[in-house]
């Protein structure tokens, strides 16, 4: 998979199933099953389903489409059925430039929808950095700023809903409240940052830095790597710089701090985000290819 793209990781072998997981084999490849059932308050379920079935998967040979093929009506067959209003996914997450398996995993009926992307150090974007719009101040988050920094990420969740995103649960907004609020009392920067209009906070910008980004740094070869977890301007303020302030304000932190690979999720189908982006220094690296409920097809 590295001669596709070379910050992907070297691949490994398919970890041995654990209890209550499923391997998968047909010529040419093989697979672990497993269902990962989340707490429904957890900040996991903000972003998923409840019930995850998830296949991890290789496939290699003289026909890799075709082995893949065959893995997935194998995996098809284990699946549960499915009401449509169930809260479910099927989900594999594959390399976004093997795209010989594009129409394998479409015709299995799984879409794409977040994309993990990847932003070398230093890289430069797809256009120059412009400067902060006038009437704009990019600065740190405070503590008088939590109400309107988490109304944010509630608008965020019901826009990304449009694209394969979960609408907000009773939970969210707790959890948000409580997640932001932590990161004020850590002993360092906060890594987050606000955009400020006329007073208002429009946008934010929250980003996970190496020493707590564990979770997805082997999804890359390079490092360290940190995660933008969230970046959100207000509709009203959508098109106006201020997101590409916030971005640069980060950009600029993470590559003082020696950071070697930046790492975020964008919604596949989502108009804005993609080409933003893109020209903000990204490429897609991992593609989640997914389909709700698990087992209606």
């Amino acid at each position: 998979m590295r001669s596709l793209d070379p910050l992907l990781p070297r691949a490994q072998p398919l970890p041995e199933p654990a209890e209550g997981e499923i391997a998968l084999s047909v010529p040419s490849a093989a697979g672990v099953y497993r269902v990962r059932r989340l707490e429904p308050d957890s900040p996991e379920a903000d972003e998923r389903a409840a019930e995850v079935h998830v296949l991890e998967a290789r496939a290699a040979g003289p026909d890799p489409v075709a082995a893949m093929a065959a893995l997935l009506d194998r995996w098809e067959e284990h699946l549960p059925a499915s009401e449509p209003a169930d809260d479910s996914e099927a989900l594999i997450t594959w390399p976004s430039r093997d795209t010989a398996l594009t129409s394998t995993f479409l015709s299995h009926g799984l879409v794409p929808g977040l994309i993990l992307a990847a932003r070398p150090a230093a890289r430069p974007a797809g256009r120059p950095v412009p400067p902060v719009p006038e009437g704009v101040t990019v600065r740190a988050l405070r503590d008088d700023d939590l109400a309107a920094a988490v109304g944010l990420q509630l608008e965020l969740a019901r826009w990304n809903r449009q694209f394969g995103g979960r609408a907000p649960r009773p939970s969210t907004e707790a959890n948000s409240r409580r997640i932001l609020g932590a990161r004020l009392a850590w002993p360092t920067s906060p890594w987050t940052w606000v955009a400020e209009v006329a007073g208002a906070v429009t946008g934010l910008i929250v980003v996970i830095p190496p020493d707590r980004a564990d979770w997805v740094a082997g999804s890359v070869a390079s490092g360290p790597a940190a995660y933008v977890g969230c970046l959100v301007v207000g509709a009203g303020h959508r098109g106006d710089g201020v997101g590409a302030a916030l971005v640069a304000t980060a950009h600029a932190a993470l590559d003082d701090a020696g950071v070697g690979v930046t790492l975020l999720h964008y919604y596949a189908m989502n108009p804005l985000s993609t080409p933003f982006w893109h020209r903000s220094g990204y490429r897609p690296l991992w593609t989640e290819w997914s389909r709700r409920p698990a087992g209606v097809r």
